[in-house]
């Protein structure tokens, strides 16, 4: 009985966070110790209401203001914990940690727990990854902000979210794109690298970042990977990444060479060349 008196108190007390979280007036009666659940609360009640964009970007931000960083690193993690209890029910709760957090740290753990987590759709197989990528409309002032969330999505190493990208190009500019490049650096994949040279086929104007991205690439890895990720992660017993390919960096650099010498000048292709052997 104690038990289940136990449960039934929380959930009463996640009501009532809830309630407040949505009372504008009354969101100052939340205490920094109860910010936590209450964000918890209030992101399963309303996530799957997309109207709600604003309120919930307003929200975000005074749970921010009232906790740091370690204590919205532990709200996450026990929110997907549940969320993963629950099969991904709920999951777009995550994305207010991916999309609103000023933390980059922060942001690419939300981003990696909603690409992994999300429920598919019959019309998206990946519902994280699309729902990141269009979420990334509220950085279009600021794209710089949306890097962590791209080196999230790249960091899977995984060919099957390739389609996903030239959403990208439909959110950002040709020079939005320059920004949101300039700080990027990942681990050098087949994903990665076949993404970069798709993008700068379309984009020639942005060579000087992508040649700059790939310069970054191999202080990260000693090997091009082409993964398989167990996706969603809660629905299976063994979650471990499948590898199905390895390359090292020299002999990798030799497959992308010839379509790169066609789109970088002689001097960025050969320091490319050296950093890469």
């Amino acid at each position: 009985m104690g038990l289940f008196q136990d449960q039934t108190n929380s959930l009463s007390e996640m009501k009532r966070l809830a309630a407040l979280v949505m009372d504008s007036s009354r969101r100052g009666e939340i205490g920094s110790d109860q910010w936590p659940l209450a964000m918890m609360a209030y992101g399963l009640q309303t996530c799957n209401d997309t109207s709600r964009t604003d309120e919930v970007c307003e929200v975000y931000t005074c749970f921010e203001s009232c906790c740091d960083v370690e204590k919205r690193r532990r709200c996450l993690q026990q929110l997907a914990l549940f969320i993963r209890q629950r099969k991904g029910d709920g999951w777009r709760a995550l994305l207010p940690f991916a999309l609103v957090d000023s933390t980059s740290s922060i942001q690419r753990l939300a981003a990696y727990l909603v690409l992994t987590l999300a429920l598919p759709t019959k019309e998206e197989r990946f519902s994280g990854c699309m729902a990141l990528l269009e979420g990334m409309r509220l950085f279009e002032q600021c794209p710089d902000r949306a890097t962590p969330l791209l080196e999230a999505v790249l960091s899977l190493s995984d060919l099957r979210f390739a389609p996903y990208m030239t959403k990208l190009e439909e959110v950002f500019s040709t020079e939005q794109l320059s920004v949101l490049l300039a700080s990027l650096s990942v681990a050098p994949s087949d994903f990665s690298c076949k993404w970069l040279i798709e993008l700068l086929q379309r984009h020639p104007s942005l060579a000087p970042q992508v040649a700059a991205v790939f310069e970054r690439m191999p202080v990260h890895a000693s090997l091009v990977m082409d993964v398989i990720v167990p996706i969603p992660a809660w629905a299976f017993k063994n979650a471990d990444v499948q590898p199905l390919h390895a390359w090292d960096l020299a002999e990798y650099f030799l497959r992308i060479k010839a379509p790169l010498s066609g789109l970088l000048d002689a001097v960025s292709l050969a320091r490319l060349e050296s950093v890469w052997q």
